[in-house]
């Protein structure tokens, strides 16, 4: 679910739809969490669907860390792209936060470069960052950057109005550790799908007598 003071709007024909900040909002707010409306679809079921529910189900939805797609019940699912995203997420912490101040009447956005696509987008954010074009590769190469945003804003949180504060309690004690220690929070690259495989430690020959 979106933070309360952030609704949805008209960007442009082109574009569609984007959610937008109604008030302030101040670096370090939850500006969405997993709640238990969202759909969780495995694998298989998400594989068993036929238009038109798989194209709607491909547009609005994402994959997670574990293959699986969620799909957000409220105006979440409308969130745009940026390569210059304001929400991002703690790794696999089922929430997204903001990585600076946003003022009102600004999109929120998030970047799809950490949703495990499936397919190339064609960008037009307008960033100076701009990629042009979004693929999965770029995963591993943004992961570090955006860990870097959530990280300088994490010690925030205890510091501004939560409205999204009861939804986050499963991760109460990781919320804490990262507020002390924010280089212990977990990486976006738990969330990457399919998984890098590590490598095996390679074993080590005895000397011969």
């Amino acid at each position: 679910v979106l933070h309360p003071a952030i609704d949805l709007k008209l960007v442009n024909p082109d574009i569609g739809y984007g959610v937008f900040a109604t008030q302030d909002i101040p670096k370090g707010t939850i500006l969405w969490a997993l709640d238990p409306l969202d759909q969780i679809i495995d694998q298989s079921k998400a594989k068993a669907m036929r238009d038109p529910a798989e194209t709607q189900l491909r547009r609005y939805s994402w994959v997670n860390g574990s293959g699986d797609r969620i799909l957000c019940w409220d105006f979440g699912r409308f969130m745009n792209h940026s390569c210059d995203p304001i929400s991002v997420g703690p790794g696999k912490l089922e929430f997204e936060i903001a990585v600076r101040d946003i003022k009102a009447g600004e999109e929120v956005t998030c970047d799809y470069g950490t949703f495990n696509l499936e397919e190339p987008l064609i960008c037009a954010c307008g960033s100076a960052n701009c990629r042009g074009r979004i693929v999965h590769e770029d995963f591993d190469r943004i992961a570090p950057v955006l860990d870097q945003k959530v990280r300088a804003a994490f010690r925030d949180i205890q510091n501004v109005q939560q409205p999204l504060w009861p939804l986050v309690q499963k991760w109460r004690l990781q919320i804490e550790r990262g507020i002390a220690q924010p280089s212990h929070l977990p990486s976006l690259m738990e969330n990457r799908w399919p998984r890098v495989p590590v490598a095996a430690p390679a074993r080590q020959r005895r000397a011969s007598p």
